[in-house]
């Protein structure tokens, strides 16, 4: 792990002065730190979960590992403090580093396709309009839902907006999809984990029209009936680490859990 590219957004105080330690310590250690991702081997996110998601999404198109130093609040995706930079640079200097996949989602309807890292929101476009949604899993109807929205997320993205609407903490090295319902109007109000191989066919099944979003941003608007079908991606995202925070640790820390007496 010769060449690192930077990633960071924004001007979230500490940020500046927390790239510039992790710069020092990387070229004292004899590693290139490059402006241009398309010649690095490694991209590190400094920043929150949004800094670290965007990074993200550039190692999954030049298929490279990333990593994350938290400057935010909760920094689920982002393994190493900033008192821990060194531990980092040691670890690929020496490489003694890890790295695991995760599955990405991805979305297909009548003219567009993406993939997302977090997840996949179908939602209302008129605010004070709920929508409803026929939801099929291999093309067997599920349910339908009268509802804000339906989130489908990845493991990774279950601590994102599907947590924030209801949804389970997915262990991020599961292969899963989860299925939230947003300010439900229906019986089905619980959150469901699908297997990997699921495909989920969402329809708006009543005169309004629906935004699609992919990771928080803005893929196309579908007209009523329209198949939106979504499942697991081919591509893997992948995170470097050291094992510093398991799964369980990292719960607790970012959520400030209490340890168990």
């Amino acid at each position: 792990m010769n060449a690192v590219h930077i990633v960071t957004r924004g001007e979230r105080e500490g940020i500046s002065t927390i790239r510039g330690e992790l710069v020092s310590e990387l070229r004292r250690s004899g590693l290139t730190v490059t402006p241009v991702a398309d010649t690095a081997e490694l991209i590190i996110a400094v920043g929150g979960d949004g800094t670290v998601l965007s990074a993200a999404e550039d190692a999954l198109r030049l298929d490279l590992p990333v990593c994350g130093v938290n400057v935010g609040k909760v920094g689920y995706l982002a393994e190493f403090k900033p008192s821990e930079i060194g531990d980092l640079v040691t670890a690929l200097v020496d490489d003694t580093y890890s790295i695991t996949t995760h599955s990405v989602v991805s979305v297909s309807t009548g003219s567009h396709t993406a993939q997302g890292i977090n997840d996949v929101v179908v939602e209302k476009v008129i605010s004070q309009r709920i929508i409803e949604v026929a939801v099929s899993v291999n093309h067997r109807e599920l349910a339908t839902y009268r509802t804000d929205g339906i989130i489908v997320a990845t493991p990774l993205g279950s601590t994102a907006y599907s947590l924030s609407a209801g949804g389970p903490v997915l262990d991020p090295s599961l292969d899963a999809l989860v299925l939230t319902p947003v300010a439900p109007h229906s019986l089905l109000t619980r959150p469901i984990v699908l297997a990997p191989d699921a495909i989920v066919t969402l329809e708006v099944s009543v005169d309004r029209r629906a935004r699609v979003n992919v990771d928080g941003r803005e893929l196309c608007t579908v007209a009523p009936r329209e198949p939106i079908v979504i499942r697991r991606g081919d591509a893997r995202v992948k995170f470097l680490g050291i094992g510093r925070h398991p799964f369980p640790q990292a719960v607790r820390e970012q959520f400030s859990l209490e340890h168990a007496r």
